[in-house]
């Protein structure tokens, strides 16, 4: 998910700004579940704001490759490395070190 992970990025580039507490907000909610407040996504910039919907739009379609709690830890920890679990024939594994 290239968008998560410059969500991520401008998260931990611009602390401080309203847009990474909105991207913060944003991927917490999506992570757990949580409302989310989408009136914040009317205050972005254009650029911003389609960020935020490729985001939205990627999670829709990938969201279940991630472990749960994995993107909130990322986006409050630039330590925490966003990582897909593999699903390969309808079976779930772990990725494998190399």
């Amino acid at each position: 998910m290239d968008a998560l992970h410059a969500a991520i990025k401008t998260i931990h580039s611009r602390p401080g700004e309203t847009i990474s507490s909105t991207f913060s907000d944003l991927l917490r909610s999506l992570d757990s579940g949580e409302r989310f407040d989408l009136t914040k996504l009317y205050q972005l910039n254009y650029a911003d704001f389609a960020l935020a919907m490729n985001v939205l739009k990627e999670w829709r379609l990938d969201a279940f490759r991630y472990e749960p709690g994995v993107v909130s830890r990322a986006a409050a920890d630039p330590g925490v490395v966003v990582d897909a679990i593999v699903l390969q024939y309808g079976r779930l594994e772990e990725p494998s070190e190399v």
